[in-house]
């Protein structure tokens, strides 16, 4: 039960005389007070199997919400990779559904590769056979046949007109197919990130966000094709080029692989400080675009307390962080492209000592020198795979640390039972106790009450009382323990969180307007409204609905100011819009949809007095099976409530109608005298 507030009632107040739902085992069931004018009987079903709601303690019943986390990189620059969980990181595994997806095409890419790569070794074997005819000319051992070489000329075209279509069909198939897995990723990362809990949002910086879903699902893409494509080309390649190498001359076949070898193990060595600026230089950038977006999302703030030249400053700072890193990922990339561009020459080299030694007939030198020159490009491709492979391993492992945060709890459709507004009351806390982290204090304590359907809730009290946590909880934007809030008679934890948030309208403390025009902003809700769940759309046509909601919000008499009236954009979280302006427009989006529970966090707070009234008048006038909930800091839009609450610390410290807690002479009853001497002066 609700604390027994200081000079109240003997019994804690219950709005028009109904107790919170009990359950079997001890816990009564709520019924009418003697006197009580409302109807039905007024009880919440216990959960699944018949047991009493979880307390505080036991299995269910801890009221810590469990926020979810990505570690400190996504809150705090600089931080190195997450640890979120046993199962450790996909990795480049994550790709591997995507491109099953579309096996047919990869299929058909990879087995492209092998033909038009064997036709790339094969026209310098060709040249060898012109090569050895010429020689056989010189000596008078084969006679000139123009047809020969006419039909030499035409097998070079045909072979090159075979690899270029070939490689470019294989490449369009492999590539383009890396294109369009990295549209699915980007979809799939914000499909994800749009069901997180509010709680990963809390902790997570946005522009790091917007880095990871850009710069980080790229480097996969680059993965998925041109490192696929390349790579597989290099190994087929590779081993055939240094194998006819061998059959034109075994030492220089020997000679060639051993340089090469030397190169390899220069990437080893480079290989782990690779990894490490690769890391570093994700994170920076992540860093940098984090900062960017808020400071520009913050832009009035800075211009208005002249933070332009700190801003600057502090942006320099991790600009400054970035370039470094980037520098230093340079130098390392160069020596790479140093060492790749080098191992040319070395194979050259290696060829010319081989002939002063053992020399080759010009029919095999040439030939062989084509070898060693086709060899520089897959060992540059090797280094470019190589450094992409580290670059895209650390992208891996950032797009897994989101991934892994676990989506918002909830059932599928049609799993629950639908609440019945009718047989119970609209919301029912019964001992509600929570806190956002483990060892945190509690953000609500106890909080008991029972609302009817058509009564409304006033919650008042200071700063950081838990207002806006009830409401919170309420949409199951944070998840309360279980058997302590009800909605229509069934636990918010099995509804499903589809079928939950369509019964709420809300009008948030913090308004949040789209960059879109001021009617699309109002009407915003209605592709989400759900008519089936106790709320039928207003039957009224758009043009009379807007209306009737500009008159409810009292936005339209600001139309005037407007230039294109209600086709106006209103820019990037309603920017040109005052606050009382982005308030109304926020009112005026909740009250569009028919919904059972309509919920006003603090809205009116930035209007006057005379259009808080009349917004107060139009509301009382709406359908009377709305439940309402006010939350505010000014009383004047709690009086008419049936129960207001007033909050202390996340626990109630006095309750009743306007009149009752006038009565008790507490906090109620001293805010709202303080407030009407300051109106009246």
């Amino acid at each position: 039960m609700v604390p027994q507030p200081p000079g109240g009632p003997g019994e804690a107040h219950r709005i028009r005389g109904q107790d919170p739902p009990r359950h079997p085992g001890g816990h009564r069931h709520g019924r009418p007070r003697q006197g009580a004018t409302l109807g039905p009987e007024a009880s919440c079903p216990p959960p699944t199997g018949g047991r009493g709601p979880p307390r505080v303690g036991e299995e269910g019943g801890n009221p810590t919400q469990k926020v979810s986390s990505l570690d400190a990189q996504l809150g705090a620059p600089g931080s190195g990779p997450a640890q979120t969980g046993p199962s450790g990181r996909q990795g480049f595994r994550r790709l591997l559904p995507y491109l099953g997806r579309h096996k047919k095409r990869l299929i058909l890419g990879l087995l492209l590769v092998p033909v038009f790569t064997l036709v790339q070794l094969s026209i310098p074997w060709v040249i060898r056979g012109a090569l050895g005819t010429l020689e056989g000319i010189g000596k008078g051992e084969v006679a000139l046949d123009q047809s020969y070489w006419l039909g030499l000329a035409f097998s070079l075209i045909g072979l090159w007109a075979v690899y270029g279509i070939v490689r470019l069909v294989s490449r369009y198939l492999i590539i383009g197919l890396s294109r369009q897995i990295e549209e699915e990723m980007k979809d799939d990362l914000f499909d994800h990130l749009l069901h997180l809990p509010v709680s990963f949002f809390d902790k997570a910086r946005i522009g790091d966000l917007i880095s990871r879903a850009n710069q980080d699902v790229e480097l996969l893409r680059f993965m998925a094709g041109p490192a696929l494509f390349f790579g597989l080309t290099m190994i087929i390649m590779v081993p055939l080029a240094f194998g006819v190498l061998a059959y034109l001359s075994l030492p220089l076949g020997i000679l060639t692989v051993a340089l090469y070898s030397l190169v390899a193990l220069g990437l080893i060595r480079v290989f782990p400080k690779l990894a490490v600026l690769s890391r570093k230089v994700q994170d920076t950038q992540g860093d940098a675009s984090a900062r960017a977006q808020e400071d520009f999302s913050g832009i009035r703030v800075l211009q208005s307390f002249a933070r332009e030249e700190a801003s600057k400053q502090a942006y320099a700072k991790v600009a400054t962080d970035c370039l470094e890193a980037q520098v230093a990922m340079a130098k390392t990339r160069g020596f790479l492209h140093a060492l790749f561009m080098s191992s040319g020459s070395l194979g050259l080299l290696a060829l010319v000592g081989v002939a002063l030694v053992d020399p080759l007939p010009p029919s095999d030198l040439f030939p062989a020198m084509l070898y060693i020159l086709q060899l520089s490009w897959p060992l540059m491709i090797i280094g470019w795979i190589l450094q992409t492979w580290h670059r895209a391993k650390a992208a891996a492992d950032r797009l897994d640390e989101v991934f892994e945060v676990p989506l918002e709890e909830s059932l599928p459709l049609g799993s629950a039972p639908e609440p019945d507004f009718r047989r119970h009351p609209a919301i029912c806390a019964d001992h509600l106790s929570f806190r956002y982290e483990e060892n945190a204090p509690l953000a609500l304590k106890d909080l008991d009450f029972c609302l009817p359907t058509g009564g409304t809730l006033g919650l008042v009290g200071p700063i950081g009382a838990g207002k806006t946590t009830f409401i919170s909880l309420l949409t199951r934007l944070y998840d309360p323990p279980r058997g302590m809030l009800f909605v229509g008679g069934v636990d918010v934890r099995d509804l499903p969180l589809k079928t939950l948030r369509s019964l709420v309208s809300l009008a948030p403390q913090d308004p949040f307007l789209f960059s879109d025009t001021l009617k699309n902003n109002i009407l915003f809700a209605e592709e989400a409204q759900l008519s089936t769940r106790g709320g039928d759309k207003n039957p009224l046509p758009d043009g009379q609905r807007i209306d009737h909601l500009l008159e409810e919000s009292r936005l339209g008499r600001d139309l005037e100011a407007f230039p294109g009236g209600l086709d106006q954009v209103i820019g990037e979280r309603g920017v040109t819009l005052s606050g009382g302006q982005k308030q109304r427009t926020s009112l005026a989006r909740a009250l569009a949809p028919r919904r059972p529970i309509l919920v006003l966090d603090d809205t009116l707070s930035a209007v006057d007095h005379e259009t808080e009234k009349h917004i107060l008048e139009s509301l009382n006038q709406r359908d009377q099976a709305q439940t309402r909930i006010f939350v505010a800091h000014r009383l004047e839009a709690v009086r008419g409530a049936d129960l207001i609450l007033v909050l202390d610390k996340g626990e109630v410290i006095e309750q009743g109608t306007h009149e009752e807690l006038l009565a008790q002479n507490g906090w109620y009853a001293r805010t709202w005298r303080q407030q009407q001497e300051e109106a009246e002066a």
